[in-house]
């Protein structure tokens, strides 16, 4: 099968306290295909963000492999990277954040096609306009700068850049959480439509599940550094498999007080276990309403029921 991304086995380990390495990353394997939407989920602190910087180049992977657009950038070299770059782009959770204050924002969005030389001059500034527009926003605009926009208006500034060189894949990580709930759902919207006309791939990372619906064709449930479950969404929503990822779910409330009634809880207890010392066996039998004996001392392997693949024992 074609893909775009291709994680295989990756680790993101960081020095910890003591010596013991904080497994951020603890051997995840995942495929984007061309066009396809892949929802990235999970808890804070579970290794998405990590996942997503490490497939842009921004972070260096302890070990596995990162394949972007056939090239493996795991371990590459600056010019490798560099090149790689203009295939996978990153929109950021804080727009504002992601934005040069000293830089007007068509500066800012025609950066890399000048660097690039794809273009200069009254064409740079016409495809600066372009990109504007597609995002919504004015060719005038490009004279403003950041403090001038609201955050909805800057985090589109921040797509019409990752737009510029067209990218076969736009990771988003979390980015639209830090929007108000009517501004979230017209830069979803927005992302939906880029996407459908110039056919990208995205790895949208998100803790939003109702986000992750709307725009995803898979969703991946992490857990503690590792996946416990990857499915289509509507199989996922539908009829989940892992104890977590039903957890997940069920947490989220439901606009017919009739189904919210007569849906069943999922109760979680206590806190998630320290990346630094994760419990043997499964790494949710410390906190699953389910587990057995067997899931304190056995790794479950990732495995096929049905639509899913599922790391449960018990699935």
């Amino acid at each position: 099968m074609e893909t775009i991304l291709e994680i295989t086995d990756l680790r993101v380990h960081f020095p910890g306290r003591g010596g013991a390495p904080v497994r951020a990353v603890d051997g995840v394997s995942l495929h984007i295909a061309p066009g396809e939407t892949l929802g990235l989920v999970g808890e804070s602190g579970c290794g998405k963000s990590t996942i997503a910087n490490a497939a842009v180049g921004l972070l260096a992977p302890t070990s596995g492999r990162i394949v972007v657009a056939g090239t493996d950038i795991a371990g590459a070299s600056p010019r490798v990277l560099r090149e790689v770059r203009a295939q996978v782009q990153m929109v950021f959770q804080d727009p504002i954040t992601s934005l040069n204050p000293r830089m007007t924002i068509g500066t800012a969005i025609g950066e890399s096609l000048l660097v690039r030389g794809r273009a200069a001059g009254a064409a740079l500034r016409a495809r600066v306009g372009e990109l504007l527009q597609e995002v919504g926003l004015r060719p005038d605009h490009a004279d403003r700068y950041p403090h001038q926009f609201s955050g909805g208006q800057r985090q589109r500034v921040v797509i019409a850049r990752a737009l510029a060189l067209r990218p076969a894949l736009l990771v988003c990580d979390e980015a639209v959480s830090a929007l108000d709930v009517s501004v979230r759902a017209q830069i979803l919207n927005l992302l939906v439509a880029l996407q459908a006309r110039y056919g990208m791939a995205m790895l949208f990372v998100s803790h939003d599940l109702a986000v992750v619906r709307h725009v995803c064709d898979r969703v991946a449930v992490m857990y503690l550094g590792q996946l416990a479950e990857i499915a289509p969404r509507d199989a996922l929503f539908a009829a989940p498999r892992h104890p977590y990822t039903q957890a997940l779910i069920a947490a989220v409330p439901d606009p017919d007080p009739a189904v919210q009634r007569a849906r069943v809880s999922v109760p979680l207890v206590g806190e998630i276990p320290s990346p630094a010392n994760p419990p043997p066996g499964c790494r949710f039998h410390t906190r699953c309403p389910v587990a057995v004996s067997r899931c304190a001392v056995d790794v479950p392997a990732l495995r096929s029921v049905g639509a899913a693949m599922v790391a449960c024992h018990l699935a």
